[in-house]
């Protein structure tokens, strides 16, 4: 996919900011890194998330400096649904680190889900013009356009969108109901023809289309 490199520049901004292993010492080193296999673990099963936050909590106390362990932390809480404290950890990551996406990603998707729109709104932008090429951004850019008010931007991301990743199928649902609207009736029945036949296709996919999610999650 087109926004690949980007996500390959992302993590070598990343890396740049993360503590660096000859700062910690041996013993805490692998103490640290035991925390954090052990959270990945955990947060990548729904049943288990309250662990997660632990695990994620003792590595950064181990690391407080430590870019990293903080966004883990922060993630961690949000998916177990203590979304103040995630956001509050989100925010301070992203006041020492304002070119990591993925606290703009995660803010944006969460303060839309809030109804929190203006917010959401500025997250988003800030997401797409550090990662110009992620689709889901673009696609979450144009529902808060047209949350807005504002239809011919919600179009123009809906539209780039598709483009970035033909594979997703709510883009194109979205510019068939944009063009519906505007009277454009060719336009939205091809719109509409590419929403079905991507259903049609993907229906028995193992994993259903999630347009909250990306590789910034």
């Amino acid at each position: 996919m087109a926004w690949l490199g980007a996500v390959m520049a992302v993590f070598a901004i990343l890396s740049a900011i993360l503590v660096h292993p000859d700062q910690i010492p041996s013993d805490v080193s692998e103490q640290l890194w035991r925390h954090r296999n052990l959270g990945k673990a955990f947060y990548e099963n729904q049943t288990t998330q309250i662990q997660a936050v632990e695990q994620f909590r003792k590595a950064l106390a181990l690391a407080p400096d430590s870019i990293r362990e903080r966004l883990n932390y922060g993630l961690a809480l949000i998916k177990s649904g203590q979304s103040e404290k995630g956001i509050a950890e989100l925010e301070q990551v992203q006041r020492e680190a304002p070119t990591l996406p993925h606290t703009w990603f995660n803010l944006g998707i969460i303060y839309k889900k809030e109804a929190r729109y203006d917010r959401a709104q500025e997250q988003f932008e800030q997401m797409v013009s550090l990662v110009p090429d992620e689709p889901v951004s673009h696609y979450n850019l144009g529902v808060l356009y047209r949350l807005a008010g504002d239809p011919e931007s919600a179009l123009r991301h809906f539209a780039t969108a598709a483009r970035l990743d033909p594979a997703l199928a709510g883009p194109h649902f979205q510019l068939y109901t944009a063009y519906r609207v505007k009277g454009q009736t060719q336009q939205a029945k091809q719109e509409l023809d590419i929403f079905q036949d991507i259903k049609k296709r993907t229906a028995s996919a193992a994993v259903p289309e999630d347009l909250e999610w990306s590789i910034f999650a």
